[in-house]
C-alpha cells in the first residue's frame, strides 16, 4: 500500500532543508535566476545555484530527532518555523528596507517558531548564523 506525499522539501547545496506541507499549497516556478515557492501566506526565493534537489515527502525532513548538521525552515499558517538550527542562536526577522523587525533566540535544541500573521504585506529576510531565508508576506 502506497502512501500519499504531504511536503514539498527542498533542499540546498549547504544542506539547509525547507519542508512546505500541501496543506499551504505551494506552487514552485522558476525565474531566470530563482525558484520561487509561493503559498497563499507567502513567497520565498531560492537562488538556482544553490539548489541541490526537491523532492516529496510523506513527512517534512525536519522531524525534531534529526541527527543531521542542517537547519530547516518552514513556513506554515503564517507561522515561521526553524528547526536544528545552532542552539541559543540568534535570529533576525529584516524587513526589505534593512531595518531588524524582531530578533528571535533559538532554544537549546536549535528550534524556534515564531507568527508573523500581525506583519505588514511585504518582504522579509529571516536570518541567522546557518540560514537565510527570503519571504514574502501576503
Amino acid at each position: 500500500m502506497a502512501s500519499a506525499q504531504n511536503y514539498l522539501t527542498i533542499t540546498q547545496k549547504n544542506g539547509d532543508q525547507f519542508s512546505y506541507a500541501f496543506s499551504d499549497k505551494p506552487v514552485v516556478t522558476y525565474t531566470e535566476t530563482d525558484l520561487v515557492l509561493t503559498t497563499e501566506d507567502t513567497e520565498i526565493q531560492f537562488p538556482l545555484s544553490g539548489l541541490q534537489k526537491f523532492t516529496f515527502e510523506d513527512a517534512p525532513t525536519s522531524v525534531q530527532e534529526t541527527t543531521t548538521a542542517s537547519a530547516t525552515i518552514s513556513v506554515s499558517n503564517n507561522t515561521v518555523t526553524i528547526r536544528s538550527a545552532k542552539a541559543d542562536a540568534q535570529v533576525q526577522l529584516i524587513a526589505v528596507d534593512g531595518k531588524i523587525v524582531r530578533t528571535y533566540k533559538t532554544d537549546a535544541e536549535g528550534n524556534l517558531s515564531f507568527s508573523i500573521a500581525d506583519l505588514a504585506t511585504g518582504i522579509y529576510v529571516v536570518k541567522s548564523e546557518s540560514l537565510t531565508c527570503k519571504i514574502s508576506k501576503k
